[in-house]
């Protein structure tokens, strides 16, 4: 059963014409708020190979700091001093239940906006030093305190820190300045200086969202476009006149270029197509297992022997509507969605929605069967044995 964490009289409306990509809110908890990890599930996660971590340290005046990668043997995280550590694990969701249900909270903003949920364990004085991320963040204050000081406008202009992998900023000055409690979630907007400093033994849960420079978008459409671009789709003198100078590239020719770029975007599929793949991208892909090849019958054949389908719990699911139709986009791969199955794409593009009747929908028509085996077969569905739930 998850925890309540927004305030009944949560308006998310107004949240996001007010507050959301364009300054921070700390909304207040009711103190009631129950972690659900312990010190020793964090630390364990922490040795774990396939799971990301991260150390950071500082000495007492937060002037030199140190990053370090995990896996931690089990004799480092044990010999931690008692001050100026943070332990941060990455995409806690995909690994334990008890931190995926906090991300119920937040069904006000796209599912496939949200990233990861990052846990960070951390002793008296440990943070991760004053900085600015590129996405959205809603911090959730679990054990103990936090102190944040916030801080202004902070962009690949600013000065950072030299010699260290963290991306610190020299300078930082206070706007705003609050210890945040059991429950507490500060919410950060992008480009926002911030630095958070535990008071005690504190643990926080960072709600990440994805938010993808113009370089992966434009990277991502080209390779969406380029196959099939006809190779008569070329530059041309429009308008062709005596040049000032043989070497000359002029404005004309240069809003010709401008011309011929815009005719590419004048259908926006291909680019709404090539966003939804980024977008659902898995995040960690080495979790998933190898392809697999199952057939219609083997596939159903398994489920009437007793084999439970279900969502892969590393998968990411979207969907656009199109005239006529539907696409679904699973893990960075587009899917023509049959017209019977698109009234389950909502259940299937949520997380937290029960399973679908698989059984049933691949004795419903091929098409549908047809793609719930695309689906199973590249590892977006599977079959989890006991050992794997587990």
């Amino acid at each position: 059963m998850s925890q309540r964490l927004l305030p009944a009289d949560f308006d998310a409306r107004h949240f996001l014409r007010e507050y959301w990509q364009k300054k921070p809110l700390l909304i207040r908890g009711d103190g009631h708020f129950v972690d659900p990890l312990s010190r020793e599930d964090i630390l364990a996660l922490a040795r774990e190979e396939l799971v990301e971590s991260r150390l950071v340290t500082s000495d007492a005046q937060d002037q030199r700091w140190q990053l370090r990668h995990g896996p931690f043997a089990a004799k480092v995280l044990a010999t931690l001093p008692a001050q100026h550590w943070s332990l941060l694990v990455q995409a806690a969701d995909q690994w334990h239940e008890g931190a995926r249900e906090l991300l119920r909270e937040f069904d006000f903003i796209p599912r496939w906006r949200i990233d990861d949920l990052m846990i960070s364990l951390a002793a008296d004085g440990g943070g991760v030093g004053p900085h600015f991320d590129y996405y959205d963040v809603f911090i959730i204050q679990g054990l103990g305190k936090k102190r944040w000081r916030l801080g202004g406008h902070a962009d690949s202009n600013s000065p950072l820190l030299p010699d260290t992998e963290l991306r610190l900023l020299q300078h930082f000055d206070t706007q705003e300045d609050w210890v945040v409690e059991p429950g507490d979630i500060l919410y950060i907007p992008p480009n926002i200086a911030h630095y958070g400093i535990a008071i005690g033994d504190s643990v926080s849960y960072s709600v990440g969202f994805r938010a993808p420079g113009a370089a992966e978008l434009l990277d991502e459409f080209c390779a969406e476009i380029l196959p099939s671009l006809a190779e008569d789709i070329r530059y041309v003198d429009t308008a062709p006149a005596l040049p000032a100078s043989p070497g000359e590239i002029g404005s004309k020719v240069s809003a010709q270029l401008l011309t011929l770029m815009q005719t590419l975007l004048q259908d926006p599929r291909p680019l709404t197509r090539s966003f939804a793949r980024l977008m659902t991208r898995p995040k960690y892909p080495e979790l998933f297992d190898e392809e697999q090849d199952a057939s219609v019958s083997t596939l159903s054949q398994a489920l009437r022997s007793g084999a439970t389908l279900q969502r892969h719990p590393s998968s990411r699911f979207a969907f656009h509507p199109l005239e006529g139709g539907c696409e679904l986009y699973a893990d960075g791969e587009c899917f023509a969605c049959p017209t019977s199955f698109v009234p389950r794409l909502g259940e299937l593009c949520d997380p937290f929605a029960p399973e679908l009747p698989w059984q049933a929908l691949m004795g419903e028509d091929e098409a549908s069967a047809q793609l719930i085996v695309a689906l199973y077969n590249q590892g977006s569905l599977w079959i989890a044995d006991d050992e794997e739930d587990a």
